[in-house]
């Protein structure tokens, strides 16, 4: 089940707190990181934000992606990156990349999926779990809001609705 966490060390791979590289066109990337750490108090470790020129060109972008990744500390438990456009150049250059159990690959970035992995405990959680999780999470987050519904949305990291949160 996708919202459902993964029992701890199941699957290829158990890691450590996975670095997240959010790359897109434009400011997006550091937007989305600086309204993240605004929304939760406080500086997301293991984050980064990338952005790339409009005119860059795919075999570019593919060098600073992987220059990216190898900047994050060498103790990292791989690498989500999370992409704004599913086909657009940030996302074929980082499929580029793509390492079966080492790299995961999310398109369609939002502020919720980046408010919420900053929330999340993935110690000994599967790299691919923690994809498929935060793609659920984005999913989930795209809502149409009747006014005057009167309901208050949940805070930011609550999970009381029982999807299945890493913690």
């Amino acid at each position: 089940m996708v919202g459902a966490a993964p029992a701890p060390g199941r699957g290829a791979l158990s890691l450590r707190r996975p670095g997240i590289l959010i790359v897109t066109h434009g400011a997006l990337a550091p937007e989305l990181l600086a309204a993240a750490e605004r929304i939760l108090g406080r500086e997301l470790a293991g984050f980064r934000a990338l952005s790339l020129d409009w005119s860059e060109g795919w075999p570019e972008a593919r060098l600073r992606v992987e220059a990216s990744l190898a900047a994050f500390p060498p103790e990292t438990g791989g690498f989500l990156v999370l992409t704004d456009l599913h086909g657009d150049t940030p996302s074929r250059a980082a499929a580029g990349l793509g390492e079966e159990g080492r790299v995961e690959i999310v398109t369609g970035v939002n502020l919720p999926m980046v408010v919420r992995l900053g929330c999340a405990d993935f110690t000994g959680r599967d790299l691919a779990e923690i994809a498929r999780w935060i793609e659920e999470k984005g999913r989930q987050s795209i809502r149409r809001t009747t006014p005057g519904a009167g309901t208050a949305p949940p805070e930011p990291c609550d999970d009381s609705a029982g999807s299945g949160a890493p913690r």
